[in-house]
């Protein structure tokens, strides 16, 4: 009996060991679940976080920008007020004394006064003689007039000479504006211009010219294009800016894509390329809105000149220069919401329009794209983007053509651990194959892992032994242990044979969650690739513009935007 009784313990010991196993691995593996379930959970929270915090330190950072830029502009136009605001008051009384010299309702006595104080208050500013020697030429008083003239020749011959060539060929003079212009002319650099000659520009393009001037300066422009365009490296500069501004006009609502953002690893590429494209039907929307319509021309010769002179006098001087630019970089930052990145790449397109000098097709680029800061009128713009045509055909042909190079030659998608490509060689059938035979051979594989649990092959194995060691008792007559071990081979057995049980039932699950998997699988690729090809057609249609736009900016004759003075139409009408 002693050796049936000493396996009888060692058995109960072993038989509450695997209990205890087995209610351990259960615990295990419900705190393994628990945990993953709360990492899983902290990980999304904390990131959320973390999204939530970086979107709060942009918006603060652009509030702050805003903020400052608010506050110091106005310390900025102060201060412009304080140290030029004289300038101001002087370019009020420019064609304020030739329009009360129009109807006659201001003394000679009064002008010479005005236009002393003003020579007094202003002692750096070219316009201050030059207006003393307009007084002094109505009064015909000839010593004075040629003094003041001298002096205001001095200070900047540029805007001095462009300034009565104006007057004159307001008052009829064409010869003498001839005469003032020509010199005006001979002294221009086409590699180094300063901004004043878009005030020639806009007498060119309003018809504000005589029939004796218009001629003189339509040879000069020629003669300078054709220069410059001799000069591969400033065209190339000026197709590369047209190219980047074009470009800057990027925008528009995107096609509406769910399914796409979601599988596709190409989206962020697809999303560039989309904006990309809308930059020529932007452009073409921009420029035929521009060239919509006859421009809107004063038919009185005086009221064409006097806004001339006035962008001549209010071009701002040298000295003003630095503040005025500071107070522009503020107010880009303004109208950017505080966006400093935004504000200087914007800062950065229009810098050569804030520079001192500039070559002839800078300039001809800045009035065209850049008509406000340079103060050129709607007229001067439509005739410097005929004039530049050339370059923006070419620029937008760049711009087309780098598109059609960065187009992927397929859209990669990934979903449910599988990778493939819509492209011109697979077809939707082969996708959906190659989907379905993935998520197929994962379900098989995870069908050869359905098993006996190791509880239930130990359980087995313990059944069988008390089994034999039942039969032993039985041999040595011991009726007690017979029945002990077969309870607990009974015991064993029955948990093994119902954990056997159930793996087909596992099994099952596996296939219809297999099923179910292929099937919402099979239904989300079906989407991206109506989604791909959706996305292809919005694309070109967009990239369609590109031709109406070249087609349409290569038509424009700058001859058509050249206008004619309304005295020299009255002379050929007669």
């Amino acid at each position: 009996m002693s050796n049936v009784q000493l396996p009888r313990a060692d058995l109960s010991r072993i038989n509450n060991a695997l209990g205890n196993l087995e209610l351990l691995q259960v615990q295990l593996g419900n705190t393994v679940n628990q945990v993953v379930n709360v990492t899983d959970a902290t990980r999304g929270d904390l990131l959320r976080l973390a999204a939530e915090f970086e979107e709060f330190r942009r918006l603060n950072e652009l509030a702050k920008n805003l903020q400052f830029a608010q506050t110091k502009i106005i310390r900025v136009n102060q201060e412009l007020e304080t140290q030029f605001g004289h300038h101001a008051t002087v370019r009020r009384h420019a064609t304020g004394i030739l329009q009360a010299l129009d109807v006659g309702v201001v003394t000679q006595e009064t002008m010479y006064g005005a236009s002393e104080e003003l020579m007094l208050s202003t002692p750096r500013y070219w316009l201050a003689p030059g207006l003393v020697a307009l007084a002094a030429w109505i009064g015909n008083d000839r010593r004075l007039a040629e003094t003041a003239l001298a002096e205001a020749l001095r200070r900047d011959g540029d805007k001095t000479t462009l300034f009565y060539a104006l007057t004159l060929r307001r008052y009829g003079r064409g010869a003498a504006a001839n005469r003032w212009l020509d010199q005006y002319l001979a002294r221009q650099d086409p590699w180094s211009m300063s901004g004043e000659l878009t005030t020639v520009l806009d007498a060119m393009a309003t018809g504000a010219l005589g029939v004796e001037t218009k001629p003189l300066v339509r040879r000069s422009m020629d003669t300078w294009f054709e220069q410059m365009s001799d000069d591969r490296e400033i065209v190339e500069n000026q197709v590369q800016r047209w190219a980047r501004l074009l470009d800057g006009g990027r925008g528009g609502p995107e096609p509406s894509m769910s399914i796409l953002p979601q599988v596709s690893p190409t989206w962020p590429q697809l999303q560039d390329l989309f904006q990309r494209a809308t930059v020529h039907r932007n452009a073409y929307d921009r420029f035929t809105r521009l060239f919509a319509g006859p421009a809107h021309q004063d038919p009185d010769l005086r009221g064409r000149v006097d806004r001339i002179l006035d962008n001549l006098v209010t071009n701002f001087d040298d000295e003003e220069r630095p503040l005025r630019r500071e107070a522009r970089h503020l107010q880009l930052v303004i109208d950017h919401n505080g966006d400093d990145r935004a504000a200087a790449q914007a800062e950065n397109d229009e810098a050569p329009a804030q520079e001192d000098t500039v070559d002839f097709l800078t300039l001809v680029t800045n009035a065209a794209f850049f008509p406000e800061q340079v103060g050129a009128s709607h007229s001067t713009q439509l005739l410097t983007v005929a004039m530049a045509k050339d370059w923006v055909v070419q620029a937008d042909g760049r711009l087309e053509a780098d598109a059609l190079r960065a187009m992927p030659s397929g859209v990669d998608l990934a979903l449910e651990g599988w990778t493939g490509r819509v492209d011109g060689q697979a077809t939707e059938q082969s996708l959906a194959t190659s989907l379905a035979g993935h998520i197929d051979r994962e379900t098989e594989q995870s069908l050869r892992g359905v098993s006996l649990p190791g509880a239930a092959l130990i359980c087995g194995v313990i059944g069988a032994l008390f089994l034999f060691f039942g039969i032993l008792a039985a041999v040595n007559g011991s009726p007690g242990g017979l029945i002990f071990c077969l309870l607990v081979a009974l015991g064993c057995g029955g948990y093994t044979f119902y954990a056997a049980g159930q793996l087909p039932r596992q099994r099952e699950l596996i296939r219809q969650q297999g099923e179910l998997r292929r099937s919402r699988a099979l239904a989300t690729l079906k989407g991206a690739i109506a989604e791909v090809h959706d996305w292809q057609q919005v694309w070109q249609r967009e990239m369609a513009f590109a031709r109406h736009f070249q087609q349409f900016i290569g038509r424009l004759d700058r001859d058509a935007y050249s206008a004619a003075p309304p005295d020299q139409r009255r002379e050929v009408m007669l």
